[in-house]
């Protein structure tokens, strides 16, 4: 698993671009995003849907 020991996954990839907002810290900093993103799949899969 990529999940560190706080339980937030990494941001792996910054794209190349101006976002007009900044979403995350950074490569390799934990992503709020992704970490949204594989809790709500991991709550979707452990409740059987």
């Amino acid at each position: 698993s990529k999940r560190d020991r706080d339980g937030r996954w990494p941001l792996e990839v910054q794209y190349p671009g101006e976002m007009p907002v900044d979403l995350d810290e950074g490569e390799g900093r934990p992503s709020r995003w992704n970490t949204l993103r594989a809790l709500r799949v991991l709550n979707w899969y452990s409740s059987g849907d």
